[in-house]
């Protein structure tokens, strides 16, 4: 028998897979956030072939852009380079907002979004 034996090979390669595809979502979801409850099936599972582009505020009111700690400036500035993308290539941006933070401030990052022009903008919610 010459012949290389590939299979545990291809058991590894689809045990990694797997572990990648669940480990995935969990790394875009850095910033602890208590997201408000919504009812179950209120919106459409996310376009897997969309980018999304993820701003969190958390309990503190601090902005964070992935990973990110960011100022109210650098916000804007950020804003302003998604608008300048041509609008088939622009990110959604999901707005992340911790459920006891005032309405208020999920608003102010909307009215940002809004004057830098961009129109794919959307908040992210938990399922109760």
């Amino acid at each position: 028998m010459n012949e290389l034996n590939v299979t545990p090979m291809l058991d590894l390669c689809f045990c990694l897979l797997i572990i990648f595809m669940i480990a995935t979502p969990v790394l875009e979801q850095t910033t602890s956030v208590n997201l408000p409850k919504a009812e179950k099936g209120s919106g459409k599972s996310p376009d897997t072939k969309q980018q999304y582009r993820y701003v969190s505020i958390g309990r503190d009111g601090v902005f964070t852009i992935g990973n990110r700690t960011v100022t109210k400036p650098q916000l804007e500035a950020e804003f302003a380079q998604i608008a300048a993308m041509a609008e088939r290539d622009q990110p959604v941006v999901r707005i992340r907002g911790d459920a006891s933070l005032p309405y208020q401030k999920i608003i102010d990052v909307m009215s940002i979004a809004k004057a830098k022009g961009l129109t794919k903008v959307g908040l992210d919610t938990e399922i109760r």
